[in-house]
C-alpha cells in the first residue's frame, strides 16, 4: 500500500494523525495505463510508474502541488471507465488544493 501524507513544514512524515490518502495496489493495476499512456512525462506519470520501493517514494511541494493537480486534472476523464481510479485522483486532486492552500508538501510513502 502506499500512502499520500500531507505534512506541514518542520514536521516529519511519520508524526501521527496527519491527513493522508491511501492508494490500494488495485486501484495503481486499474489505472496504470490509463494514466501511463495518457502523459508523456510529469509528476503524475512519475507517481504512477512505481509501486513499491523507494522508486515509488516521492515528495511534492511549492509550485510543483498546482502543476501535479493539474496533471491529475487531465488524466480524470479517462479514467471514468474505473470508478475506483477517478475516484482515487479526485481525492488526490483535493489533498494536493489543500496542501498547496496550507503551504504544506506531500509525501508518497511505500509502506
Amino acid at each position: 500500500m502506499r500512502r499520500i501524507i500531507q505534512v506541514p513544514e518542520g514536521v516529519r512524515p511519520e508524526t501521527p494523525d496527519l491527513p493522508s490518502l491511501s492508494m490500494d495496489e488495485s486501484v495503481w493495476e486499474d489505472g496504470y495505463s490509463l494514466v501511463i499512456d495518457e502523459l508523456a512525462h510529469g509528476a503524475l506519470q512519475t507517481f504512477w510508474k512505481h509501486y513499491y520501493g523507494a522508486s515509488a517514494e516521492m515528495v511534492i511541494s511549492g509550485q510543483q502541488l498546482a502543476e501535479f493537480r493539474k496533471e491529475i486534472m487531465a488524466a480524470a476523464p479517462n479514467c471514468a471507465s474505473k470508478p475506483a481510479v477517478l475516484e482515487f485522483l479526485m481525492q488526490l486532486a483535493r489533498i494536493c488544493a489543500r496542501a498547496r492552500r496550507q503551504k504544506h508538501s506531500l509525501h508518497v510513502v511505500a509502506d
